[in-house]
């Protein structure tokens, strides 16, 4: 019956499978290897198939990829890429996962050692050694072109001198540049954003948001939730810079709020618009997943993501449609 479907239905069923079928179904024949290996189909299939991956603490357990479309979790195995020591997952772009070694390249004035690398298809890109960064403080790889190989690494990291600088690669090149210096602030995290030029990163004193092409540094002050403490995530959803909130109070904590930064023209500045504050009943249920205030989140297409610590489960709210749902069959024994 297969054979007699006309190619357009075909590539419909082929389009609607779960992402990490691809390459175990191009094994099949010589047409559906040249299908699924098109640029026409990888186009297709990166735009209507977003996925979450969660990357494990232990390199020895696989990584789960759960598909929105299936709604289906997959174990995947990322231990095809070459290491000695634990891997710290930097972000991702159009598929690609950026990894780093954990190794102490500070007191052996080394560069770090960086991957970029595709979990589906198991290939794996070592990166050159950077030209100054021999401490990495904040990483993000960022795409920059429709293709899936052309991308750019951005690494806030400290040199022999201790000075802060911004490095780059350049999947075109294949080559670093420092095209900044950064001022020497505390950043909380090793996450970081790039979005419409700009880099964004969590700090002591905020937000901060460093232009690339200007070399213009601004640190954007925390927005407030009443008199309650607030502790922040960053994440990008789509083109979109958000901070999810932790409302605390006495340490404990009391709700979560998310908003979006955006750069107004008229007073030339960030200001904060509020997205959305999780709602009470929906609060107390995320609450009663874990035993710890400390919680996870991602942006997925127009999705965000929330898992609080250890849970078997996760919340996902759409920013497009407004709503709130919960992702089960979450496996146990993988909740770390």
């Amino acid at each position: 019956m297969w054979s007699d479907l006309p190619e357009h239905l075909k590539e419909r069923v082929m389009e609607s499978l779960p992402v990490d079928c691809f390459f175990r179904f191009r094994s099949v024949c010589r047409g559906w290897n040249t299908f699924l290996s098109s640029e026409h189909f990888n186009s297709i299939a990166r735009n209507s198939q977003p996925f979450l991956i969660l990357c494990p603490s232990k390199t020895q357990l696989p990584s789960l990829i759960y598909s929105f479309i299936t709604h289906t979790w997959r174990p995947i195995s990322v231990s095809f890429i070459p290491h000695d020591c634990p891997l710290n997952f930097g972000g991702s772009a159009s598929g690609l996962l950026l990894v780093g070694l954990q190794t102490n390249s500070w007191y052996a004035h080394t560069s770090p050692v960086l991957y970029v690398c595709n979990p589906l298809s198991k290939a794996c890109l070592r990166l050159p050694g950077m030209a100054c960064v021999i401490t990495i403080m904040a990483n993000t790889i960022s795409p920059v072109g429709p293709k899936r190989d052309e991308y750019k690494v951005m690494v806030i990291g400290r040199d022999s001198r201790d000075m802060v600088l911004l490095e780059v690669y350049d999947s075109t090149s294949k080559s670093w540049k420092v095209v900044g210096r950064i001022p020497d602030v505390v950043i909380r995290n090793e996450s970081m954003i790039y979005s419409k030029g700009c880099l964004f990163c969590m700090t002591d004193g905020g937000m901060m948001a460093y232009n690339t092409e200007q070399g213009i540094t601004t640190v954007v002050a925390m927005p407030t939730a009443g008199a309650h403490n607030v502790w922040a995530q960053l994440i990008c959803c789509e083109s979109r810079v958000v901070v999810v909130g932790a409302i605390e109070e006495n340490y404990s904590l009391k709700g979560v709020i998310m908003w979006e930064v955006v750069f107004h023209e008229t007073v030339k500045d960030y200001v904060w618009e509020e997205i959305v504050k999780m709602p009470s009943s929906v609060f107390d249920e995320f609450r009663r997943c874990s035993n710890s205030d400390w919680f996870q989140c991602v942006g997925v297409g127009d999705k965000i993501c929330l898992r609080a610590n250890e849970s078997t489960k996760m919340l996902v709210y759409d920013v497009s449609g407004g709503s709130w749902s919960w992702v089960f069959n979450f496996p146990a024994d993988l909740r770390h």
